[in-house]
């Protein structure tokens, strides 16, 4: 099924080139939206919350399809789901956060903070990077030692910095800081937060979009379990467009980062061959230097070599039940975030080797919008 999907989206962008020029509203917000529902369609995802932010407000929402297949639970912009690999992006933000307020040194060794990490010399940055080895190769699992990181330099539990700098603070009032605070694995969690905070978690919880699988013979969606994981730096914030939109707005805003730093963010990483930070084309010891496809905490991808103009993006991955995609055009102030209660944003399109042009869904954006 997965084979049909990229001649689909060229023939839709073929389709868009030919379509005629009308008003902002008509074009292109109306073309994407004409094309986005077919195709998640053919993917076969059960449900899917999208939106567009631009200059800090929300210029485009839908939301199609299904929360809850068999209760016949409408999808909504207000559907919370786990959001994976998405949560990476915040991490970013609560370590910038410890940049900003002289509490870390990004370049730091990582075993300062995790004495077992497996790569000796890797640095807090290369961590940040997905280059431990000064070279890229995404992995979740060596992310997660960021944990560590941002509980010491924040001097709070992983979760508690999450609620604390990020959820409560831009008045993310329909997130949670892990599924597994309305399950009986989550009592030590639990025990992080005061009864009314907990309350409103659960209230959360409760309205989690069902997550389901797509049978490979059929295409049809059957009902699945998200893992039963709690929070981390690499994945298990849940979390609704709607709230990811106040985050992307504020972020873009400057809160609650200064812009050297986020500057730093959203700048791809460049590493020499002691695997120190390094200028793009430069040579050490006749090594040139490499860089990566990511910044801190997020990919980058330059849509024009030489200017700022560039791809910053997140994507997030739970195979058989659930997906998310933020792509970003910041000299445009533009973002668009995209949930789903199926894995079909990410699932076969290998964003996990840093090109987020692979997604069908990316192709139609960026025909409409670069």
């Amino acid at each position: 099924m997965k084979l049909r999907l990229i001649p689909a989206a060229a023939a839709l962008c073929a389709t868009i080139l030919l379509a005629p020029t009308g008003s902002a509203q008509e074009f292109p917000y109306q073309i994407f939206e004409r094309y986005l529902e077919p195709l998640a369609q053919q993917i076969g995802m059960p449900g899917l919350s999208a939106l567009i932010v631009r200059n800090g407000r929300i210029e485009w929402e839908r939301a199609y399809g299904h929360a809850d297949l068999e209760d016949k639970v409408p999808a909504r912009l207000d559907t919370p789901y786990p959001i994976g690999g998405v949560t990476q992006a915040l991490t970013g933000v609560l370590l910038g956060i410890c940049i900003d307020r002289h509490q870390l040194e990004v370049d730091d060794p990582i075993r300062k903070y995790v004495p077992t990490f497996p790569v000796a010399g890797a640095t807090v940055r290369q961590v940040l990077a997905h280059a431990s080895s000064g070279r890229f190769r995404y992995d979740p699992a060596q992310f997660t030692a960021l944990t560590t990181v941002v509980e010491t330099c924040s001097a709070r539990p992983y979760r508690v910095a999450t609620a604390v700098e990020i959820l409560n603070r831009l008045s993310m009032t329909s997130s949670a800081p892990g599924l597994d605070l309305a399950r009986a694995e989550g009592q030590a969690a639990r025990e992080l937060f005061e009864p009314e905070r907990l309350a409103i978690y659960a209230d959360v919880l409760r309205r989690v979009a069902v997550p389901y699988r797509i049978d490979d013979r059929t295409g049809q969606a059957v009902r699945s379990e998200y893992p039963t994981y709690g929070l981390d730096a690499a994945g298990g914030l849940v979390a609704t467009a709607v709230d990811l939109a106040k985050f992307e707005a504020a972020v873009d805003a400057g809160v609650p980062l200064s812009s050297s730093t986020l500057n730093q963010m959203w700048s791809a990483a460049t590493f020499g061959a002691d695997g120190l930070p390094a200028i793009p084309g430069s040579t050490q010891g006749g090594i040139a230097a490499v860089t990566m496809p990511t910044g801190l905490g997020w990919f980058v991808q330059s849509l024009q070599p030489g200017t700022d103009k560039r791809l910053v993006w997140s994507f997030g991955y739970i195979p058989g039940a659930g997906s998310a995609l933020i792509l970003k055009m910041p000299h445009k102030r533009l973002t668009l975030i995209l949930l789903s209660n199926s894995d079909g944003l990410a699932a076969g399109y290998g964003l996990d080797r840093g090109d987020v042009s692979a997604s069908p869904f990316v192709k139609i954006f960026l025909r409409l919008f670069l």
